[in-house]
């Protein structure tokens, strides 16, 4: 899955790819590696701290601890999520109005509604798809 999501988002080095609901950070570990701006939001406190721990060494790489919803998303150039169906229609409301036109977003599993996605794979029966903003 993370092959896939590493792919679609073609991250360069001027990108900030923010995985949002980070967990334990490793989605984010391949960007990281590759010096590319992170940022991981994560409420979960022991999440955040296994986060921490695997990615402190990388020096662009920032996990936040707190909710998705209260974190300014405008400077993302990526946006990761794998988050519950319930939080995908605020989520494309806040990212309509925070993220530039062009900001690419991977969402894993759940859609946006009202969004026609750019690009769809499946990993085995999960669906990954890209949307542009």
């Amino acid at each position: 899955m993370i092959r896939i999501i590493e792919k679609m988002a073609d991250a360069r080095n001027k990108d900030a790819v923010y995985d949002l609901g980070s967990g334990d950070g490793r989605v984010l570990e391949g960007f990281a590696r590759r010096g590319i701006k992170c940022i991981g939001i994560e409420q979960n406190p022991l999440l955040n701290r296994i986060a921490r721990k695997k990615l402190g060494m990388y020096k662009k790489v920032e996990i936040v601890k707190g909710d998705i919803f209260g974190q300014d998303l405008s400077k993302a150039s990526i946006i990761i999520a794998y988050l519950s169906r319930y939080l995908t229609k605020d989520l494309q409301k806040k990212i309509k109005k925070e993220c530039k036109k062009g900001t690419k977003i991977i969402l894993v599993s759940y859609r946006f509604d009202e969004w026609e996605y750019v690009k769809m794979e499946k990993w085995f029966w999960l669906p990954i798809r890209l949307y542009v903003v």
